[in-house]
C-alpha cells in the first residue's frame, strides 16, 4: 500500500516512513483474521457457540426450543433456521454490529460457486457448480475440443500418469498450475468424482509435458460433459433414489444411533515411487459430505498396512464430524462409528484388542490407534465387498463401466 498524496511521511534523512493503521483495511493479508475476530467474539456475545469439530461453525439454542446454525467463511454468512422468525432473529443481532443490506436472509442460491437449490417438499438440497466448470471449459478446450467431449465418460485413462524429470511445456503456453487449482477448487467443493485424477495431476506441476497436458484438458473435457452432476442430500434416503450403500442395510437414522458411513480404501504400491493412494468418503443422508485421495507418505510393505494407514485417516476424519454434529445435537458423541473396510487382514488386525501383532511392528502406532478405538467401541469395522466399497473411486483410476457405478452411488444428477 500507498499513502495517499498528502499523507506522505519522512523521516530526518528523507526516508518515507510507515504508518499505523487504526483499523483493518479491505484487501489487506490481516483484514480477513480481523474481520473473523469481530464475528467471532459478536457472535460469542450474543450465546452463540463454536462447535469443537469447527470453529466458524455456530449454533444457539433459544428458550423456546428452537435451534439456529450459522457457518462463517470470511465474509460469507449462511444459517439455518427452522422458521423465519428465527432467522429475522439472527439477522436482527448481526445488524446490531454489521452493516447487512435488506434483501439478504433470503433463502440461499448461491456460495462460493456453488449453485444451491432446495427442495423443502421433496427434503432435499442439491449442490451444482455448472457456471464455473463451463467458464473453465471455455478458457481451456478450444471448440473443437468442448464439441468432442461428449465422447469423455471418464476423468482419467486406466494407464498411470508417468512423470518426467525435466518441464518440457513452458507456463506461457499452457498455465497448468492455475487449471490444476481451479480443479483443485471444484473437486473440494463439490465435484468428488475427480480428486483421484486432480491429485494425481498435481503431482507433476513441475515436470509438465505434453501427455499431462492432454490429461489436465481430459478432466476439464469430462467435467464439462457432466457439469451438471452434484451432491445431493435427502431428508429421507428411503424415499427416492435410494443410494445403494443402503441397499442391504437399514439406514441408519431408522436406528436413532449412527448417522454417519465411512467407506476406506487404499491401492498398493501403484505409484511411481511405490507409495500407496489412500481414499475415504464419509456419507450423510444419501451424500458426501467429507472425502479424501492422499498418496501416502510412506512405502506400505503390504496390502494390510496401506490399508491400516488408510482406516487410521478415515477414523479421525468420522471421530472428526461426529463431534460437530454432537455439538449440533444431532448425534451422540460416544455413538460408535462404521467404518466399512474390504480388507480381512486389516479388520482383524484392527480387532485383535489390545494384543501385539508380530508382523506389524513398523506399523505399530497407527495400529495401536485403531485398536484403542476398537476396544473403546468407539468406532467397528464392518467388512464391505470391494465391488461395494465406494472408496476405491479415489484410490486408482478405474475402467468406465467401475466408476460410474461408484460415481452414481454417491452422485446425482440436478
Amino acid at each position: 500500500m500507498k499513502c495517499q498524496p498528502g499523507y506522505e511521511t519522512y523521516d530526518e534523512h528523507g526516508e518515507e516512513q510507515v504508518l499505523e493503521l487504526n483499523s483493518a483495511v479491505y484487501g489487506l493479508k490481516q483484514a480477513s483474521a480481523c474481520f473473523w475476530t469481530a464475528v467471532h467474539t459478536h457472535l460469542l456475545k450474543n450465546g452463540y457457540t463454536p462447535t469443537l469439530g469447527d470453529p466458524c461453525l455456530f449454533s444457539k439454542i433459544f428458550e423456546n426450543g428452537k435451534q439456529i446454525m450459522v457457518c462463517c467463511y470470511v465474509d460469507d454468512l449462511t444459517y439455518a433456521a427452522p422458521d423465519q422468525e428465527t432467522a429475522d432473529l439472527f439477522l436482527k443481532t448481526m445488524r446490531e454490529r454489521f452493516v447487512i443490506d435488506e434483501d439478504e436472509g433470503k433463502p440461499i442460491s448461491w456460495l462460493l460457486g456453488m449453485a444451491i437449490k432446495q427442495d423443502c417438499d421433496r427434503g432435499t438440497v442439491n449442490m451444482s457448480m455448472e457456471v464455473m466448470i463451463t467458464k473453465l471449459a471455455h478458457s481451456v478446450l478450444t471448440s473443437e475440443e468442448i464439441a468432442r467431449s461428449n465422447n469423455v465418460r471418464t476423468p482419467m485413462l486406466v494407464t498411470p500418469l508417468l512423470k518426467q524429470t525435466t518441464r518440457t511445456v513452458p507456463q506461457a503456453d499452457f498455465d497448468y498450475l492455475s487449471i490444476v487449482g481451479s480443479l483443485l477448487h471444484i473437486t473440494n467443493c463439490v465435484r468428488c468424482d475427480i480428486v483421484y485424477a486432480v491429485g494425481a495431476l498435481a503431482r507433476h506441476s513441475l515436470t509438465v509435458g505434453s501427455v499431462h497436458v492432454n490429461a489436465v484438458k481430459r478432466v476439464v473435457k469430462y467435467l464439462y460433459n457432466t457439469r451438471q452432476l452434484g451432491i445431493t442430500y435427502y431428508r429421507n434416503v428411503t424415499e427416492v433414489n435410494k443410494p445403494i450403500i443402503y441397499e442391504h442395510a437399514e439406514h441408519p437414522l431408522n436406528n436413532g444411533t449412527n448417522l454417519l458411513q465411512t467407506f476406506v480404501d487404499s491401492d498398493y504400491a501403484m505409484d511411481q515411487t511405490r507409495r500407496s493412494t489412500m481414499g475415504k468418503v464419509v456419507m450423510l443422508n444419501g451424500g458426501p459430505i467429507s472425502w479424501g485421495s492422499v498418496l501416502g507418505k510412506t512405502v506400505a510393505t503390504s496390502t494390510c498396512e496401506a490399508e491400516v494407514n488408510a482406516a487410521v485417516s478415515a477414523v479421525k476424519d468420522a471421530i472428526h464430524l461426529r463431534h460437530m454434529l454432537a455439538d449440533l445435537k444431532l448425534m451422540g458423541r460416544e455413538t460408535p462409528l462404521q467404518i466399512a473396510e474390504d480388507n480381512s487382514a486389516c479388520i482383524a488386525q484392527a480387532e485383535a484388542g489390545l494384543r501385539h501383532v508380530r508382523n506389524a511392528k513398523h506399523y505399530e502406532v497407527k495400529l495401536r490407534f485403531l485398536q484403542q478405538h476398537v476396544f473403546d467401541k468407539n468406532v467397528e469395522f464392518v467388512y464391505c465387498p470391494t465391488n461395494d466399497q465406494l472408496a476405491d473411486l479415489f484410490t486408482k483410476p478405474l475402467d468406465e463401466s467401475k466408476f460410474l457405478f461408484f460415481r452414481d452411488a454417491i452422485m446425482k444428477q440436478v
